[in-house]
């Protein structure tokens, strides 16, 4: 054969499936050679350590050099041994060649998905996006894996444009209702401040705001795993959520709870910014209507203890809204300028 490929290129060559069959007897050749075992190890041992990052032992590259190695000590034996009494046949030949090259297939079947994922990550290089909201804003996204997220004021998304590697990763700052895509092969991960929310196709709200002293994970269907990221050296804390519960992380303490929450059907409402509320301070109902309307709400040390029972639809106008606040706790709202005050309630 004329100006032969050197083994590396050509074993690339093969897993773009592009070897004639003369550089496929080619690459055989190399194989039989005792000195290009390492370099087929090197080459074993790249890719399964880009696939798994690090993570692969030296037993499946062992496995896998072994299935080749068995062969083709086989038919170096079989060519020798017929050498002796006469010349193998084209079709006899052919055929441990054929046997060879399977497991050959076998072995590359584990590179296959990396070497895809190469060149299609060359041809479109994946992007990191962004996506927030204002105050007084929602917005929904759809993933390139059929993934929605709806996006609740004052919040920010991080996502890849397209799926990449084992996982479906974003990153969450703020509050966010999802319906993930069911993909047993692809978990679904969030990542938001100290918690990561972990799920293969299910539907959940997260609250994590870095100025919230709670942050939560509230499900409505499906399973949800919930890790809170302590110290260094130190294991993280994980409670497992079914339907109407919700897990709490106190974000002082580091301190994850779970409780039954049998509201939660009420967080597809929420992310249609209609809000419901079983016993919530005041402060934190306060801090959402800011958030939703853009505009500052201050409420006086009486009102600060209330707890607050009710239905609020943002889509209706903010005075509407605090009137019906202030009703559910025996307050009054006062306006000044451009920001709202309340006066009194509950303790009075």
């Amino acid at each position: 054969m004329n100006n032969p490929l050197p083994i590396v290129d050509l074993f690339v060559k093969y897993l773009q499936d592009r070897c004639t069959a003369d550089e496929v007897k080619q690459l055989l050749m190399y194989f039989e050679i005792e000195e290009n075992e390492e370099i087929l190890r090197h080459l074993i041992r790249a890719e399964l350590d880009f696939t798994h990052q690090g993570e692969i032992t030296n037993s499946k590259e062992d496995a896998i050099l072994l299935k080749i190695k068995s062969v083709l000590i086989s038919e170096i034996k079989q060519n020798q041994e017929q050498h002796r009494v006469k010349r193998l046949s084209p079709i006899s030949r052919w055929v441990r060649i054929c046997a060879v090259w399977l497991v050959l297939v076998c072995s590359a079947a584990l590179l296959v998905d990396h070497f895809y994922t190469d060149i299609k990550g060359y041809f479109h290089p994946v992007k990191l996006l962004s996506l927030a909201t204002r105050p007084g804003e929602r917005k929904l996204l759809t993933l390139s894996d059929g993934t929605k997220i709806w996006l609740s004021p004052s919040s920010s998304l991080e996502y890849l444009d397209q799926l990449i590697g084992n996982l479906r990763e974003v990153k969450l700052e703020g509050e966010a209702f999802f319906e993930v895509a069911k993909d047993k092969k692809h978990p679904f991960i969030i990542h938001s401040g100290r918690m990561d929310t972990r799920v293969v196709g299910t539907s959940f709200n997260i609250q994590s705001f870095k100025a919230q002293i709670n942050s939560t994970v509230t499900v409505v269907t499906g399973i949800v795993k919930v890790s809170a990221l302590r110290s260094s050296g130190r294991k993280p804390q994980e409670v497992i959520l079914n339907p109407n519960q919700r897990s709490q992380l106190d974000n002082q303490s580091g301190t994850l709870t779970s409780i039954n929450y049998p509201n939660a059907k009420q967080m597809l409402k929420r992310k249609e910014g209609i809000l419901n509320y079983d016993g919530a301070p005041v402060q934190d109902v306060a801090t959402d209507f800011s958030r939703y309307y853009k505009v500052p709400i201050l409420i006086e040390s009486k009102s600060k203890n209330c707890l607050c029972y009710g239905e609020f639809d943002t889509n209706t106008p903010v005075n509407i809204v605090l009137e019906q606040l202030a009703s559910a706790i025996n307050a009054k709202i006062i306006i000044q300028k451009d920001k709202y005050i309340l006066k009194g309630g509950c303790e009075e």
